[in-house]
């Protein structure tokens, strides 16, 4: 029998906005190429240029605030689609970036964890990029038996909370990454082109995989 997803201890978040974080270092290059993507990509995916309700932002757990985002980085966004690059100002994450958030997604295993040692109680919220794609992959594909309510007449915030309950509850059910470093996202910044391409090439590849595993999710799966 299928297991139902995990009811989590925090206060149920019952607005009609879904709120994603990405996070990496400088907030530059990964985690803005990751919030400019999941802007357009989710939406796409369901048909629509917008969805009103997801709120997606970024910051970084070192970064200057004001700061814009680098060029070649941005170049490499143009490139997959982006349109908004010069719009982008960096940020340093907070409690309250963090707290406001129903999914961070870190470019890499340190900004997971730095994400929740900044609020403890939301370390069930906060997965890799590489990690959450991969889940969303096993619950669309029916590889974890998880049942995950498709979109209904509640919303997209509410579908999307529904979500993030099942791949708490999945994580734990499925098998280890045999290297950990599969889990992050490589960053390029101040290294050679080939290493931005490669970085926004595999920052492309899992936003598309969330995309396309929610778009199945929201059908009642594959």
């Amino acid at each position: 029998m299928p297991l139902p997803s995990r009811k989590s201890s925090e206060p149920a978040r019952t607005d009609n906005v879904f709120r994603i974080l990405t996070v990496c270092s400088g907030n530059l290059c990964r985690s803005p190429q990751a919030e400019q993507l999941l802007r357009s990509r989710i939406p796409a995916a369901f048909g629509r240029t917008t969805i009103p309700a997801m709120n997606v932002t970024s910051a970084g757990t070192k970064a200057f605030d004001g700061d814009p985002m680098d060029k070649h980085a941005a170049a490499e966004a143009v490139r997959l689609g982006v349109a908004d690059t010069l719009e982008h100002r960096a940020r340093r994450i907070d409690e309250r970036h963090v707290g406001d958030a129903d999914l961070i997604l870190g470019m890499g295993r340190e900004h997971r964890a730095a994400a929740a040692s900044l609020v403890p109680n939301a370390n069930r919220r906060v997965f890799t990029l590489i990690e959450f794609a991969t889940i969303i992959d096993a619950l669309a594909d029916g590889d974890v038996e998880m049942v995950v309510e498709s979109l209904g007449d509640d919303g997209f915030a509410a579908f999307m909370r529904r979500v993030v309950d099942a791949a708490v509850t999945a994580r734990g059910l499925m098998p280890a990454h045999e290297d950990p470093l599969e889990l992050d996202i490589e960053d390029p910044y101040r290294l050679e082109l080939e290493v931005y391409r490669r970085s926004a090439d595999a920052v492309e590849e899992n936003v598309e995989r969330i995309a396309v595993g929610l778009r199945a999710l929201a059908r009642g799966g594959r």
